[in-house]
């Protein structure tokens, strides 16, 4: 085997099979980074044939001591089960960084330690990873520890994942809680429909972000759009932006015809002559439905004279990867909350997966403190409704490259610190 930088193609080549790759090995990161001004290194090994059998993106950073700081965001992409061309990796990489001025290095390979099912209970028919956790510590990496809670420095390590095989549209919504069945309903008797966004119209998606962040407080790049617009362009029809809207002409439309289709019933049942009890409730129960209606009716104008002909309900950043879809982040209306719009994001995206082949729908991080008091239980729960289970990834692993120019790097570092 031989340990080498890769070209663009040999690499994409490699990533396109499936392996396990997260969004962030895509050879598109490459340009997403260097549109960014950051410098990338494509590390991989090649076989006696010389067929590519690992492959990694490295960001390259300065440290102001003259070395560079080497990160793989969820990599190496390799087969982790043959744990000698894991090795062979590890000890590669380390004689490629001396040579090539590294002062340290980060990995967080995207490699399942434990997994559980959608209650947090762990699944007994997979084996916990501990094997791989020694290997990286053999090789000389230091284990950042099995983390709870979100990181500005490091990605999720707990994911939340939902396994589409199997299921075609009925029995996926079975599959769901009562909660989620019933506000999918809702919505698509509301009418709530879904399209994709494209780059000149991710301000829509920005609008509903920004209402997320200051009601949620999560944390958030710099300049989000500039962020996810960059992506969405280095990416293409690899990133997915779909937003979920109501036709407010339609809804209105709709409201005034099941008005006047209860009406009519009523008025049927309020002319005949012989009235039994059955009669009588059935007159009751439209009553009160061309009052809800009439209400409903109201609203809906309401919301029409004030925001035009359609409102935004909410919208979703998604990497399509051959591995898997990922739900990297996600915005929602909190004005218009009562139609349910994420709810009928996530169907519709599903039944995409489904129909392209695409059995892993990965909604991506919690916290990892799953109970009542946790930070994000809320997310949890809403994403647990869809029956969407655990795994908990490996987690960082970082080892020191030049350690006389690391310490003086880490005191540098604790100076500034001291100084904001």
């Amino acid at each position: 085997m031989k340990f080498t930088e890769l070209t663009e193609e040999e690499y994409q080549k490699y990533i396109e099979k499936g392996e396990e790759a997260a969004f962030f090995q895509m050879i598109e990161n490459k340009a997403n980074r260097e549109q960014d001004g950051q410098e990338v290194r494509l590390l991989g090994v090649k076989d006696r044939d010389g067929e590519v059998v690992a492959a990694c993106l490295f960001t390259l950073k300065k440290t102001g001591v003259g070395k560079k700081f080497y990160y793989s965001n969820r990599g190496p992409v390799l087969d982790y089960h043959n744990h000698g061309l894991v090795r062979f990796y590890l000890q590669e990489l380390s004689k490629y960084l001396k040579a090539n001025n590294g002062l340290y290095v980060k990995l967080d390979p995207n490699w399942i330690y434990k997994k559980y099912d959608k209650d947090v209970n762990e699944k007994e028919d997979y084996e916990t990873q501990d094997t791989l956790i020694k290997i990286m510590e053999d090789e000389g990496y230091v284990h950042q520890g099995f983390t709870r809670g979100y990181s500005r420095t490091s990605q999720a390590r707990w994911m939340s994942v939902l396994d589409l095989g199997g299921f075609d549209e009925k029995s996926l919504v079975k599959s769901f809680d009562s909660q989620r069945k019933r506000n999918i309903k809702k919505a698509q008797k509301f009418g709530v429909r879904v399209r994709f966004l494209d780059v000149d119209e991710i301000g829509i998606f920005m609008d509903l972000y920004k209402d997320t962040s200051e009601r949620q407080g999560f944390f958030t790049h710099p300049n989000p759009k500039e962020y996810f617009t960059n992506f969405k362009k280095t990416y293409g029809d690899k990133v997915l932006i779909p937003l979920a809207y109501l036709d407010l002409y339609e809804y209105v439309g709709n409201l005034k015809d099941q008005l006047d289709d209860v009406r009519k019933k009523h008025s049927q049942m309020v002319e005949k002559e012989n009235k039994n009890d059955k009669t009588l409730n059935k007159i009751a129960e439209a009553e009160k439905q061309i009052e809800k209606l009439e209400a409903d009716w109201r609203t809906a104008n309401d919301i029409k004279e004030q925001e035009g002909s359609v409102i935004n309900l909410a919208a979703g950043i998604y990497f399509e990867t051959p591995y898997e879809m990922v739900y990297n982040s996600g915005a929602s209306s909190s004005e218009f909350a009562q139609f349910v719009g994420p709810y009928m994001m996530h169907y519709e995206m599903m039944k995409y997966c489904m129909e392209k082949g695409i059995d892993r729908y990965n909604f991506y991080g919690v916290s990892g403190d799953f109970s009542e008091d946790g930070e994000d239980y809320g997310v949890y729960r809403f994403k647990r409704g869809f029956n969407a289970e655990i795994e908990e990834l490996v987690g960082d692993f970082v080892k020191v490259i030049s350690p006389v120019q690391y310490n003086i790097y880490k005191v540098k570092s604790k100076l500034q610190q001291m100084k904001k």
